[in-house]
């Protein structure tokens, strides 16, 4: 694995985002993935909760790492997240 290799994240709107370190960003999703299937559906807070208690800490944001990512994923169709009660939650796409 090359430490300098990134990822080109999409925004909600399919166009190209920010770009973040591969490593990074293979280690929050394979988290993140993790918890949203343990639990089915979960709050965005409780899941950014429950990601950064799980990873080690790293330079940067974490909290945006979490968000960016996410979004990713949604962009991407692998996760949906719907408003429930004005509260975010994430669920993977069946």
């Amino acid at each position: 694995m090359r430490y300098n290799e990134s990822v080109q994240l999409l925004q909600s709107n399919g166009k190209a985002g920010a770009s973040i370190v591969k490593y990074r960003y293979d280690k929050i999703k394979k988290v993140m993935l993790m918890i949203i299937r343990e639990a089915g559906i979960i709050s965005f807070e409780e899941l950014s909760n429950r990601t950064l208690r799980r990873l080690t800490p790293f330079d940067g944001n974490n909290q945006w790492y979490m968000e960016a990512i996410v979004t990713d994923l949604e962009a991407r169709g692998q996760l949906e997240c719907p408003m429930l009660n004005g509260q975010l939650f994430v669920r993977t796409v069946r």
